[in-house]
């Protein structure tokens, strides 16, 4: 009953002005899709575009956060959902805003290793070197969890290679820590400094050598 008179008044609304804007809140109301900033971020994380395009079309502020800060950009890049994070991007998402650990959805799509949004994201000016709440940048997450192809991407996009954490840690530290042999190699071959010292006074070799990665260590030695 109470679907069925929301339906009415929403038809009547849309039938009297004609407005855009009432359209795409009728077409909701009828997917049975309440019209709220929590459930606007929800359907961009699961992938949903056309719901996606209808809340923006129904006028919701593409840059709404939920509790965490977490736009439905980020969410987006969180679920590795390229057709909405391309829907987004075209409709004015910015690309460097922050969660409340101020990570941003290209630090999100460079840990999930998402190459594809890594690029979207890039093409709309993301900041390659700003970092959350650790000092995490988005290479340092690619480099953390094993994903060479997009450190190559990042750097080639002009991200810092010595840039370090709150810990004192560059890229390749990490990378070397985790035996990321690939990683390490594309970091060393666009000129990542083996020689860096962390905070409390070791090497990337150290690191290596401490976890008993031995190829990674002989790289890092050769140079």
């Amino acid at each position: 009953m109470k679907k069925s008179l929301l339906l009415l008044c929403l038809s009547i609304l849309l039938a009297g002005c004609g407005k855009d804007k009432d359209k795409a809140r009728l077409e909701l109301a009828q997917m049975e899709i309440p019209y709220t900033e929590r459930h606007f971020i929800e359907n961009a994380g699961q992938g949903n575009a056309d719901a996606t395009r209808l809340f923006l079309d129904a006028g919701i502020d593409i840059e709404t956060r939920n509790n965490e800060g977490q736009t439905a950009l980020m969410a987006a890049s969180l679920g590795e959902r390229v057709e909405v994070v391309k829907l987004l991007i075209e409709r004015g998402a910015n690309p460097n805003a922050a969660n409340r650990f101020r990570g941003t959805a290209l630090m999100t799509a460079s840990w999930k290793g998402n190459a594809e949004i890594v690029r979207l994201l890039l093409e709309k000016g993301a900041d390659l070197n700003l970092k959350d709440d650790r000092g995490m940048t988005a290479l340092m997450f690619a480099a953390w969890e094993n994903h060479p192809e997009i450190v190559d991407v990042l750097i080639k996009k002009g991200a810092d290679t010595e840039i370090r954490d709150n810990n004192g840690w560059t890229s390749l530290m990490r990378a070397a820590f985790k035996g990321h042999v690939e990683v390490v190699r594309v970091l060393l071959a666009h000129g990542a400094n083996a020689d860096s010292v962390s905070g409390d006074g070791r090497t990337a070799r150290d690191l290596a050598q401490e976890k008993g990665w031995s190829e990674v260590a002989q790289m890092l030695t050769k140079e």
